[in-house]
C-alpha cells in the first residue's frame, strides 16, 4: 500500500521535474536540477538531472560534472531490462533480484526503504563506504521487459564514510525515480 501512495502523489504532483527539484536543498539547486524527457526507443517518460552530462553509452546514463557536489563515479539511469533469452517472464522477482538489486542485499549494504507490489519494486540502500543506491523497477507478469532507474551517489574522493549531502539529496533522487513511467 505505501508505493501505492507515493505513486499516487507523483501522479498527482503533475509536474514530475517540479516535485524533483522541490526536493532539491536551495543551497544545491545550482548543483542539481531535473528536467522531464521521454527516454530510449521504448518511450520511457522519466525525470533526469538536468545539471549532470548525458551518456551515450548506454543511453539514458547521466554522470555528474567533474565540478559537481557528488563524487565522479555517480551516476544515474534509466534501462530497459530484457528478461532471461529475451522472452516473457512470469515471475520478475528472482530475475531482479539477480540482476538489479543483488548487490543491495549484501551484508555491507542496510535497507533504508523497501517496497514490493506486484508490478514495482522500490529500494533505497546505503553502503558501509557512505554510498547510496536508489533503483525503482516496473515489470509485468508475462512481460518479456522491464524498465528500471538507478541512482548511484558517491560521496567526493570515493566514499569513504558517511557524507551528510547525500542524505540532503537523497529524497530528490527518490522522486526523479519515483516519475518514471512508460
Amino acid at each position: 500500500m505505501p508505493m501505492l501512495l507515493l505513486l499516487l502523489a507523483s501522479a498527482l504532483a503533475g509536474d514530475a521535474a517540479g516535485a524533483a527539484n522541490k526536493k532539491v536543498p536551495v543551497a544545491y539547486i545550482d548543483d542539481l536540477q531535473f528536467k522531464a524527457v521521454v527516454l530510449l526507443d521504448q518511450k520511457i517518460k522519466a525525470v533526469v538531472p538536468s545539471t549532470w552530462v548525458a551518456q551515450s553509452t548506454p543511453k539514458g546514463s547521466y554522470e555528474p560534472p567533474d565540478a559537481g557536489v557528488l563524487g565522479r563515479e555517480s551516476e544515474f539511469r534509466i534501462g530497459v531490462m530484457c528478461g532471461p533469452s529475451c522472452k516473457p517472464v512470469d515471475d520478475w522477482v528472482p530475475v531482479l533480484e539477480a540482476e538489479l538489486f543483488k548487490e543491495m542485499m549484501g551484508w555491507s549494504w542496510r535497507k533504508e526503504r523497501d517496497e514490493k507490489s506486484l508490478t514495482q519494486r522500490f529500494m533505497t540502500a546505503r553502503a558501509s563506504n557512505g554510498t547510496v543506491q536508489i533503483i525503482r523497477v516496473i515489470s509485468a507478469p508475462g512481460g518479456d521487459k522491464a524498465i528500471y532507474c538507478r541512482a548511484r551517489l558517491i560521496p567526493q574522493g570515493g566514499g569513504i564514510t558517511h557524507d551528510p549531502l547525500i542524505d540532503k539529496l537523497v529524497p530528490a533522487f527518490e522522486e526523479a525515480c519515483l516519475a518514471m513511467k512508460l
